[in-house]
């Protein structure tokens, strides 16, 4: 997401419906993608993230967090497996230090070549129920059934792209990959369909309750505090930040957790809360949504986590705990 860390979302009311009633597309969103080949290519993620990044087969996909040594987030990303290629989605602008990083990690004897493709490959998202009604109108693909980032080729509008399913915002998500030569047909084919801005796009995500860059995911946070739990494996052998996330887990002993907040009126995100006098986390995101009214994400420390909770804010109005997403 792009927008500043103190803003309150708003969101278009019509585009808002309309992602939660029929399709909508996101364009612009500045991902990272880079390109992982070579023998060791799923060897290089399996010792860095925490994910289980060998056992993908091509067409699968899989979230993975990337930890410095604390096991605190440095990036959140989704790893898609083709044949003779991995494709790596990172946050916000932030394909050229993955890339970087990458090449730092690799050992004298393994075979991988990390190649940063940000400035070559388009990002287009398309939202809603009738997303994959569109899918199947534009390039013949019943991709009703597909599980979560399952990715496969498309023709769409005489161009090839890569087309995966993705965490949906409104009902469903499709993500469609597309080299610069193509992105004008793919443009194109899109274009009659109503674009998301920033804003309600941010209002849709804190309803879902996603960790986004720079609010939820950063190095204050560990990825179990966050509820990444589909972006870990518990079984895989060693990697960077492991003992500690097994020690947590296996404790069940989290310092705080993301939540939900519903707030009696909107205020900027920042600031600690309080309950019974005492920390009890940090405001994290705040958005108005048109449906449930003022709401945000926090991370809640432990003892205040439970949905019902009242707690403080930091303008001395006060809030209730709910679970993640909202309306649930």
């Amino acid at each position: 997401m792009t927008h500043h860390p103190t803003a309150i979302a708003q969101a278009d009311t019509r585009l808002y419906y309309t992602a939660l009633e029929a399709a909508v597309r996101a364009e612009g969103v500045l991902r990272g993608c880079v390109r992982l080949t070579g023998r060791d290519r799923a060897a290089l993620l399996q010792r860095l993230t925490t994910n289980d990044i060998e056992g993908l087969t091509p067409g699968t996909g899989a979230r993975t967090v990337l930890l410095n040594n604390a096991a605190r987030i440095l990036d959140l990303l989704t790893v898609y497996a083709l044949p003779e290629q991995l494709l790596v989605t990172t946050s916000v602008g932030q394909g050229t230090t993955l890339t970087r990083f990458l090449r730092g990690k690799i050992f004298f004897n393994d075979q991988v070549e990390v190649e940063d493709l940000s400035e070559q490959i388009a990002h287009h998202v398309l939202y809603g129920p009738r997303a994959a009604a569109l899918i199947a109108e534009l390039t013949g693909l019943n991709a009703r059934d597909w599980p979560l980032h399952h990715i496969q080729a498309a023709t769409l509008n005489g161009a090839t792209v890569w087309l995966a399913r993705t965490l949906p915002l409104g009902g469903d998500g499709f993500l469609i990959l597309a080299e610069q030569a193509a992105q004008a047909q793919v443009s194109a084919m899109l274009a009659e369909l109503p674009a998301l801005d920033a804003s309600t796009l941010e209002v849709l995500r804190v309803e879902q309750g996603y960790p986004a860059p720079r609010r939820e995911l950063s190095t204050e946070y560990i990825p179990l505090e966050s509820g990444l739990y589909d972006a870990i494996s518990f079984t895989k052998g060693c990697y960077v930040g492991q003992e500690i996330i097994a020690r947590m887990e296996s404790r069940r002993r989290l310092a705080k957790r993301l939540m939900g907040l519903r707030l009696e009126h909107a205020l900027a995100p920042g600031g600690h809360l309080q309950y019974e006098g005492r920390e009890a986390g940090d405001l994290t995101s705040v958005a108005l949504s048109p449906r449930f009214g003022p709401i945000a994400l926090a991370y809640v420390r432990t003892f205040a986590a439970v949905p019902g909770t009242r707690i403080d804010l930091p303008d001395g109005s006060s809030a209730t705990v709910v679970a993640l997403p909202f309306g649930t």
